[in-house]
């Protein structure tokens, strides 16, 4: 000690890391590794997901087995399993994550808008609902086999995610047929028209370019279908 510090009895101090100094280099090491090891974490989840979404839009709820899924995510299978504790689960968090990211983008439309006539929100849902089963066509697909069967998995679907949307479009329809911008129909079946055509040649896109010649996810191709929807959609003016 200095020869103040005997007469002052106080002691020197080292200032804690948070008020400027650098944490000792195991901190750091510590810190970058957990970092680190998340972002592992989450590259696998993500990887998983995928995978799942694949699997369960090829093979059906049924023919899928997490093992298929940790093969085609190229992880182990215990991996899949600490991420996600079973089947369902998986099959659960495919479903809500791929949904989410649809209803973040489309929420705007069906919320929001207020300024905007309901027939060109009407035009803006079609272009995003196909745009969106372009990028998962496996939706369509893992859906169109849900939906013929009576289960916990599509009760989930429904209270989650479907009857809102369901609702909010038909509504949507409504308002644009009081407009006379759309043509005057029962709505619940033009919602089920739009959502079928927009998804369908995605479904069935091997089929349909073994058929046609014609890539139906391109951008022309998309742009096209596009213009066939309105036409049937939509009143001409």
């Amino acid at each position: 000690m200095t020869e103040q510090q005997v007469r002052t009895g106080r002691r020197a101090v080292r200032l804690p890391a948070a008020t400027g100094e650098a944490p000792p280099d195991g901190a750091r090491k510590t810190a970058k590794a957990e970092a680190g090891g998340r972002k592992r974490a989450d590259a696998v989840r993500e990887a998983v997901l995928q995978a799942a979404l694949e699997c369960y839009g090829v093979f059906g709820y049924d023919g899928t087995s997490t093992r298929a899924v940790a093969d085609r995510a190229n992880v182990t299978h215990t991996l899949v399993l600490y991420h996600f504790r079973s089947k369902e689960d998986l099959w659960i968090a495919a479903l809500d994550k791929a949904l989410a990211s649809y209803e973040e983008a489309i929420s705007p439309i069906l919320d929001g808008n207020e300024g905007m006539c309901p027939g060109i929100r009407l035009r803006h849902f079609i272009e995003q609902f196909v745009r969106f089963s372009a990028r998962y066509p496996q939706i369509h697909r893992i859906m169109t086999m849900e939906g013929n069967q009576d289960t916990p998995r599509l009760e989930w679907v429904i209270d989650n995610h479907l009857r809102a949307h369901y609702e909010k479009v038909r509504d949507l329809i409504r308002r644009a047929q009081d407009e006379g911008t759309v043509r005057d129909c029962d709505a619940t079946r033009l919602y089920y028209f739009i959502v079928g055509s927009a998804g369908t040649l995605f479904t069935l896109s091997t089929e349909y370019k073994a058929l046609t010649g014609r890539d139906v996810f391109s951008e022309t191709e998309i742009l096209r279908n596009l213009a066939f929807l309105y036409e049937i959609v939509f009143v001409a003016t």
